[in-house]
């Protein structure tokens, strides 16, 4: 008798695992493509405006979307937590290409990053960077 309490008492403590993983899915997981747009800026310098284009994953709630090579000039990683209400806060890091592209013509090479408040609705999503220079972020279910 006490040998089946504990087998009921494991499988209740396996059953609430099981249901704790399956819980951290959201309704926004899946395969999405990113599209920064940059346009100039002109307020400290003359900064060239631009649009980049590139693939995303929410999985777990979790985004994280990589233009370039890791490391190299041109590269950036974004990534943060999706609330299940759809409210995000990201933080996008990156290494300047082009310095007539970047805020004070910052030289190729340099590291950035900058945090980015965005919100997604079903299949879509928006959101703009926090600072000095305004872009903005299109999220599209693909």
């Amino acid at each position: 008798m006490r040998h089946a309490c504990f087998l009921a008492a494991g499988l209740i403590f396996a059953s609430q695992g099981t249901f704790a993983l399956e819980d951290a899915t959201t309704a926004f997981d899946g395969r999405w493509e990113v599209t920064l747009t940059c346009p100039p800026h002109h307020e400290d310098d003359d900064a060239k405006g631009y649009v980049h284009r590139f693939p995303a994953e929410i999985r777990n709630g979790m985004l994280r979307g990589v233009h370039g090579t890791e490391g190299q000039p041109s590269w950036h990683l974004l990534a943060g937590k999706i609330s299940s209400d759809g409210d995000a806060e990201l933080t996008l890091q990156g290494i300047v290409n082009n310095p007539s592209y970047a805020v004070n013509n910052a030289h190729r090479g340099k590291p950035y990053s900058y945090r980015v408040r965005a919100t997604f609705e079903g299949s879509g999503g928006s959101g703009q960077r926090i600072g000095k220079r305004k872009c903005s972020f299109r999220f599209d279910r693909t």
